[in-house]
């Protein structure tokens, strides 16, 4: 695509009548000197949302730099954002969730930033909110980032991936992108039903060569009750849902095998690791609402350790943790299942 922009804002939008005005202003009242797209996709919705966004094109003093493109049939969130990419007019691009919304100088400071340092990647911090937009604290600490400037490979992915803490959110919003970067790197999001951010990311930070982190709060993440990846607290589950959720992690965690020159390599295996622990232990925990059950030989395959032993036992700060995290994927899968609930109910994760 021709650049026309200095940045494009790409928001997709499924049924979300009831906040899309809000994020759509949000995007328009900018306070920025530059130009700004404002990329809309409509992956077939059935309420009034586009109603919304077209009186907005219509009435709006910076209407005119809305631009609509109409999916035929509803494709999820993950493609909408490869067509915000394929179809971006920007320098850069931000992805803001149409149910979420951005302060007002949240361009200007990502953008000033993306320009003084010629980065692939420029991250703010978000503060979470209700709906009704008043502060809801979720105990996620990664959302807060610290002002940070990194200017050579494997700095932010070291660290991102320095401890077995979360330093880095996987979330694709709040980050603005250079687009050259994305297409020279392909990076695409995968056609899956939710944490489709979470596969970018992997694939994504990596290879970023020059970044920086903001301490400011450029961006309101609005809590839902109704997530679709949320399986706590329901009544009935679907088998596919859980592998399709299993196997996301297992490529967060096979994708270590390609990292093992890096700096970082170990902590990141423990990382991995204990996600799938966390996700398998929520597993077990609604295994009685899972239908059919999973198979005890997927939930081995699930926790089969990505590093060798060979390579652990050169591994020096988080040699004992991956060390744990290996021999507990050789035991019989009984056995696993068994001492992860353990482990689970010591916890307080059962």
């Amino acid at each position: 695509m021709i650049t026309k922009y200095d940045v494009t804002i790409g928001i997709p939008v499924f049924n979300v009548e009831r906040y899309i005005e809000r994020s759509i202003l949000s995007a328009l009242d900018q306070d920025f000197n530059g130009s700004i797209e404002i990329l809309v996709v409509n992956d077939d919705s059935t309420d009034k949302s586009m109603n919304i966004v077209r009186d907005l094109q219509s009435i709006h003093k910076n209407g005119g730099n809305i631009h609509i493109i109409s999916h035929s049939e509803n494709k999820g969130v993950g493609v909408s954002r490869n067509t915000i990419i394929d179809h971006a007019q920007g320098k850069y691009l931000f992805f803001l969730d149409s149910d979420d919304f951005i302060t007002k100088d949240c361009i200007k400071k990502l953008y000033t930033k993306a320009e003084q340092y010629d980065t692939d990647v420029v991250y703010g911090s978000v503060e979470t909110v209700t709906s009704e937009g008043g502060k809801k604290d979720i105990g996620c600490s990664y959302l807060q980032l610290p002002d940070a400037v990194f200017i050579e490979p494997d700095e932010l992915a070291s660290f991102a991936f320095h401890n077995l803490h979360e330093n880095l959110r996987n979330y694709v919003w709040n980050t603005l992108f250079r687009v050259s970067f994305l297409n020279k790197s392909e990076l695409r999001f995968p056609e899956i039903r939710f944490h489709e951010d979470v596969i970018f990311s992997t694939d994504m930070v990596p290879i970023v060569t020059k970044s920086v982190l903001l301490s400011d709060i450029t961006y309101y993440y609005v809590i839902r009750d109704h997530s679709l990846s949320n399986i706590q607290g329901r009544s009935s589950i679907n088998l596919e849902e859980i592998k399709e959720f299993i196997s996301i992690y297992t490529y967060v965690k096979n994708k270590n095998k390609l990292l093992n020159n890096k700096p970082y390599y170990e902590a990141k295996c423990a990382r991995s690791m204990t996600q799938m622990l966390f996700i398998i232990s929520g597993v077990l925990k609604n295994r009685k609402v899972i239908s059919p059950a999973l198979e005890f030989s997927a939930i081995k395959n699930a926790m089969k350790h990505p590093a060798t032993f060979k390579e652990i036992l050169h591994f020096k700060k988080y040699r004992f943790a991956n060390l744990a995290f290996y021999t507990l994927s050789v035991l019989p899968s009984w056995m696993i299942i068994g001492i992860i609930m353990i482990i689970a109910k010591y916890k307080h994760l059962l």
